[in-house]
């Protein structure tokens, strides 16, 4: 016959002539892998170490029957699905057939064994484990099948909840930065509401006096009016000027042009342009870079930086204080320094310095108005040529400022 299967059958019996017969007669009709056990305890042991598709079972043998073994296999989650099939002697009244079944048997055999009766029952019952391993094997395959479309759904709703998470953060990032611009739109109003105004109240109110009292004033009191008119003139210029850059920055309507220059030669420019407000409060200004320290920036640009920070310098030093500037070269860079002997800045207010949104403007040591836009200016600037601002300051000490410009071989002076 030799039936072609892939089953595994455990054949359990204490008489090894019982064990031959069984053997060689399944051989003979069907391809199976047979496996024997000589005792209840053996069986068990087997189906414990290998998949047993189908189990014939003795009944009567010593120490524990074949009914004990086939409960001990039907408790057990892992081969309780495994067909027991008894194998026992005459039962006229089929009273070992119930306790067989009642013991979880699917079936019996009595002895004598009738060859063509087993093989029409195993024929039976394996097309039943083949049919039983293929609808096994189907759902296995759709299982996998389903459980690959899930996987994938999973992967697919994660990449959505990243891209949404992308997006969220991406408008956060938008309402961020739009806020910024609010910020920095009240800034400016602000500015001009009230910084702008004050300078030109002056103006026009000494303007007024003179105007109306020219006659009755001697040379010093008019000298000391020009003066004042010329100081606010000064300061609503300054203030005009730095409200002009950074309105231009923020829409990028500054364009970046660098090109090669000597540093020291925008620290003469400038001092030359703020040396009336030096020599009007006493105030040294040495400039100790030499002409042979070049870089490449944006000329205009680190002109605004220099005429910000320097101005700022005479302005929170006292009379007959000292600004000093100087420069030391590492890793590619010029370190700018700008260093007086001021009024200091509190500690808590340095992280403000940069900040559009924690305007910090005061008064000089000679009442001097400021814009609180000239250090947002530098910052932005230098950021615009690769390089960096920080800031140093004790309190009634003084303070110095460091930027960083792209060191570059230059002309020989």
């Amino acid at each position: 016959m030799n039936n072609q299967t892939n089953l595994n059958i455990l054949i359990v019996d204490d008489n090894p002539n019982n064990l031959f017969s069984l053997n060689e007669l399944i051989k003979e009709n069907f391809l199976v892998k047979i496996v024997e056990a000589n005792s209840g305890f053996e069986a068990l042991r087997v189906i414990n170490e290998q998949p047993i598709d189908l189990c014939l079972m003795d009944v009567q043998m010593p120490e524990m029957d074949g009914f004990e073994t086939a409960k001990l296999i039907k408790t057990r989650p892992k081969t309780a699905h495994i067909p027991v099939i008894f194998i026992t002697a005459f039962d006229p009244n089929k009273m070992l057939m119930e306790k067989g079944l009642h013991a979880g048997g699917l079936d019996y055999l009595t002895k004598p064994i009738d060859d063509v009766q087993i093989v029409n029952m195993l024929q039976t019952y394996f097309r039943f484990l083949e049919r039983e391993r293929d609808i096994n094997s189907e759902l296995e395959e759709k299982v996998q099948l389903r459980t690959s479309e899930l996987l994938n759904t999973n992967r697919k709703l994660r990449l959505e909840i990243e891209e949404r998470k992308k997006v969220e953060n991406a408008l956060l990032k938008s309402e961020h930065k739009l806020q910024e611009a609010i910020d920095a739109k009240n800034i400016f109003f602000s500015i001009i509401a009230h910084d702008l105004r004050n300078p030109f109240n002056a103006v026009i109110g000494f303007s007024n006096y003179l105007k109306e009292n020219l006659a009755d004033l001697d040379k010093k009191e008019i000298d000391e009016y020009t003066g004042y008119i010329n100081d606010s003139a000064q300061s609503a210029f300054n203030l005009l000027t730095n409200l002009l850059d950074w309105a231009r920055s923020q829409t990028n309507m500054i364009n970046y042009n660098p090109e090669k220059f000597s540093i020291a030669e925008i620290v003469e420019s400038t001092l030359s342009i703020l040396s009336g407000e030096a020599l009007k409060k006493e105030i040294i200004v040495t400039n100790e870079i030499h002409y042979e320290i070049w870089t490449l920036a944006d000329k205009n640009m680190i002109s605004v930086v220099f005429r910000n920070l320097i101005s700022n310098a005479i302005k929170f030093t006292p009379k007959g204080g000292k600004v000093s500037i100087f420069s030391n070269s590492a890793n590619g860079f010029h370190e700018i320094t700008i260093e007086d002997s001021g009024v200091g800045i509190k500690r808590e207010d340095i992280d403000k310095l940069f900040r559009i949104d924690n305007k910090i403007s005061t008064l000089g040591t000679e009442m001097e108005a400021g814009t609180g836009l000239g250090l947002i200016l530098c910052r932005e600037f230098l950021l615009k040529n690769g390089g960096q601002i920080s800031v140093e300051s004790i309190p009634g000490e003084g303070s110095r400022f460091k930027f960083s410009l792209v060191e570059i071989e230059g002309e020989k002076v």
